[in-house]
């Protein structure tokens, strides 16, 4: 069952004796290097037979907390006409709270997943800076701006930045904040709110590329940051074939694209790489949906892309699928322009 359920390229090896049940090595770029299930407890009394497995997930060289627990499952096994049957499946989990390496791998998984989001947030907000330079001329200083909406001049005033957690500046134990900033020029920073944790800091600047530094400092990430993603998307210029408003619907649009619905880009879709059901998240049996916003580009490809909710354990899987889907071009008055839009992605699980 788990070979059958298993993604393509996955090495497994099975044991007839001895303490490890199952090993399995995952390709290059997978979610782990290595899992493995162990025989923890293997108790026959008469003709019962109760054996525990316990799953183990190897990363960098060392064991992962992937899951805020620790999982077992417990067989229950009977003789019956001297065959083994299995009669009972269990499923435990444990939360060894004493245990100071496990509250320790809890924390860095939850470093990692904040990590993450402010990598995405640092994306969001690039990309939300190109948006305003391209209907404002210049860029925008401050969170607070790009995130602004409501009334201005008798006219609706719209926002850029639709996170209104990070344009208030902090998020998910990340402080965000723009500077070095004028009509043609801005930095944008997101560091750590717990100086030393072992996080890492991000930045970008307004030509899209993001970086990040080891020591969770804003100042060495401007300096001599790594680069972590080359090119945030690039808007069409000023005076492009989009217009401000649809004649038709009256509806705000963007300048230099136009938004539409769900359902419009659904039609336009030429090619879907379906996202893989993350293993973990399946055992956990975590189903949901992770809704996103993406910008299509001329060209038909997902040239921007921002998680607006979802599970954190199925949203990158998701992203990654997406970040994969050709669409067909956007035209408006015969000219191909952007396209923003809102994504779904649903993970169910299967109950047969």
């Amino acid at each position: 069952m788990l070979a059958a359920q298993s993604k393509g390229g996955m090495k497994m090896e099975t044991f007839d004796t001895g303490s490890t049940f199952l090993t399995a090595k995952e390709p290059a770029g997978g979610n782990y290097e290595r899992m493995y299930i162990t025989v923890e407890r293997d108790d026959l009394v008469g003709d019962e037979d109760q054996i525990e497995l316990a799953l183990h997930m190897i990363s960098g060289g060392k064991e992962e907390t992937l899951l805020p627990f620790i999982l077992r499952f417990n067989f229950l096994m009977k003789m019956e006409s001297e065959v083994w049957r299995l009669n009972e499946v269990r499923a435990t989990v444990r939360f060894p709270l004493a245990d100071p390496a496990f509250l320790k791998g809890l924390e860095e998984r939850q470093f990692r997943q904040n990590e993450q989001t402010a990598l995405w947030s640092v994306r969001a907000v690039a990309a939300a800076e190109k948006s305003y330079q391209t209907a404002q001329g210049g860029f925008a200083c401050t969170l607070s701006t790009l995130g602004s909406t409501g009334k201005e001049a008798g006219a609706t005033k719209r926002g850029y930045l639709y996170d209104s957690q990070l344009a208030g500046g902090k998020k998910n134990g990340y402080t965000f904040a723009i500077s070095e900033c004028d009509t043609s020029h801005y930095r944008v920073v997101a560091e750590p709110e717990a100086p030393g944790s072992g996080q890492r800091a991000f930045c970008s600047d307004e030509s899209g590329t993001v970086r990040a530094s080891a020591d969770g400092k804003a100042a060495t990430c401007m300096v001599s940051g790594e680069v972590v993603e080359e090119k945030v998307a690039t808007p069409l210029p000023r005076g492009s074939a989009a217009t401000p408003r649809n004649p038709a619907s009256g509806t705000p649009q963007l300048a230099g694209r136009i938004r539409i619905s769900q359902g419009v880009a659904t039609g336009l879709l030429v090619s879907k790489v379906p996202p893989i059901y993350p293993p973990l998240a399946r055992d956990a049996r975590i189903q949901g949906s992770v809704v996103m916003k993406a910008v299509i580009s001329q060209t038909g490809d997902v040239i921007s892309l921002e998680l607006v909710s979802g599970h954190p354990m199925l949203a990158p899987a998701a992203l990654d699928a997406v970040r994969q889907w050709k669409y067909r071009p956007y035209l408006l008055n015969g000219n191909a322009v952007e396209a923003e839009t809102q994504v779904t992605v649903s993970f169910t699980l299967s109950e047969h």
